[in-house]
């Protein structure tokens, strides 16, 4: 049972970073319920943004196996989040750079760790998708 609750918290947390690097609003109702219960599910916008810039720029600007902290404050009742953003591998596939990014996140007692692919689109944004290992 461990596994399978670490198996959805990472789909759901890649999921959810997906979401914050721009996916449409029909995907984020769709898979708001779904992600409730994770750690980026319960971001706020202004923690959803920080989070974001923090992804963004391991993405654009962190070399392989470097990490980017991530820290947002305690603010009112919402205790402070924190986290890592690792690019553990870059590669090309079907002509898009693509980066592997491993995170770990923490808020409170509450812990969540996530991997996945991202690629860079035309117009410079980047966007989960599978890529062949």
């Amino acid at each position: 049972m461990h596994v399978r609750r670490q198996i959805r918290l990472a789909v759901g947390a890649s999921l959810g970073c997906a979401l914050l690097l721009g996916t449409a609003q029909p995907a984020f109702a769709y898979f708001q319920t779904y992600l409730s219960g994770s750690i980026v599910g319960t971001l706020t916008q202004k923690e959803a943004a920080s989070l974001q810039k923090s992804v963004r720029k391991a993405l654009d600007d962190t070399e392989d196996n470097q990490t980017v902290e991530w820290h947002y404050p305690a603010e009112a009742r919402r205790q402070a989040a924190d986290g890592t953003i690792t690019p553990v591998a870059t590669k090309t596939d079907k002509g898009q750079k693509c980066r592997r990014l491993k995170s770990d996140l923490k808020r409170g007692s509450a812990t969540e760790a996530w991997s996945g692919w991202f690629c860079k689109q035309s117009n410079g944004t980047w966007k989960a998708r599978h890529v062949d290992e």
